[in-house]
C-alpha cells in the first residue's frame, strides 16, 4: 500500500502557522512562552495550554475562533493534487489546528493528526497536543506501525518535518522556508501551486 502523509501549515494552507492566524486577527503576543519554549524552560504541553489561556484572557470564545478560521486560504491546486491521490492512503500530521485539517480531509484525507483546542462551554479551556511541535516524527512512526505501508510519501514546508522525512521512502520539500528540508529532500517544489507536487507525484504513481 502507498501512503502520502502532508504536512498542514505552509503545505496544505498558505499560512506558514495556523495558529499564527489567530495571532493575527486578535493581535496576541506570544513570543514570550515562544521564547520560554525554545530554551527548554516550557514543555510543548504547557506552550499549548498558554496559547489557550492568551485567547482565553483576550476574551475569545469559540465562535470568534471559529470564524476567523473559516478564512483560511488553502494552497493553490489542493483539491486537484488530493484528486490525484485519491487512490493511495493519505494522511495529515500537523503542529497546526485539528479543524482545519478535518475541514481538508473532506476533500478525500484519510487520517488527520493535529493539535486541538478544547472548549469549555464555548470559552478557549485547554489544548490538546496530538503532534508534538518537535517530533512529528514519533506520530508517523507509531501510525506506521499501525499500517501496512510499503512506500512512503511525506510533504513538507520546514526542519519540523525532517524526522518524517527519515521515515519516507520519497521526502519532498514544498514551498520549503528551511535550509536543512531542503538539504535532506529527494524533491523540492519552489512554489506555492501543488499542481507542481503532482509532477512529482506522478513519477511514483
Amino acid at each position: 500500500m502507498k501512503l502520502i502523509v502532508f504536512d498542514m501549515d505552509g503545505v496544505l494552507i498558505e499560512e506558514r502557522s495556523s495558529w499564527r492566524i489567530i495571532h493575527k486577527e486578535f493581535k496576541i503576543d506570544n513570543s514570550d512562552i515562544l521564547k520560554e519554549l525554545h530554551e527548554g524552560r516550557l514543555s510543548e504541553k504547557d506552550f499549548l495550554n498558554k496559547e489557550i489561556e492568551k485567547m482565553r484572557i483576550h476574551g475569545l470564545k469559540r465562535k470568534h475562533i471559529m470564524d476567523v478560521l473559516k478564512k483560511v486560504r488553502y494552497m493553490h491546486g489542493l483539491e486537484n493534487c488530493l484528486n490525484f491521490v485519491e487512490k493511495w492512503r493519505s494522511a495529515i500530521i500537523s503542529g497546526g489546528i485539528k479543524c482545519i485539517a478535518d475541514r481538508i480531509a473532506k476533500y478525500g484525507i484519510n487520517h488527520v493528526y493535529a493539535n486541538e483546542i478544547i472548549f469549555k462551554d464555548d470559552v478557549p479551556w485547554k489544548g490538546r497536543l496530538n503532534v508534538p511541535f518537535y517530533n512529528k516524527k514519533k506520530v508517523l512512526k507509531e501510525f506506521l506501525e499501525k499500517m501496512d505501508a510499503d512506500y512512503v510519501i511525506v510533504v513538507g514546508d520546514s526542519k519540523y518535518d525532517v524526522g518524517m522525512f527519515e521515515l519516507s521512502d520519497v521526502a519532498i520539500a514544498f514551498n520549503p522556508n528551511d535550509e536543512i528540508v531542503i538539504e535532506k529532500a529527494d524533491y523540492v517544489v519552489n512554489s506555492k501551486d501543488m499542481n507542481d507536487l503532482i509532477k512529482i507525484l506522478k513519477k511514483h504513481y
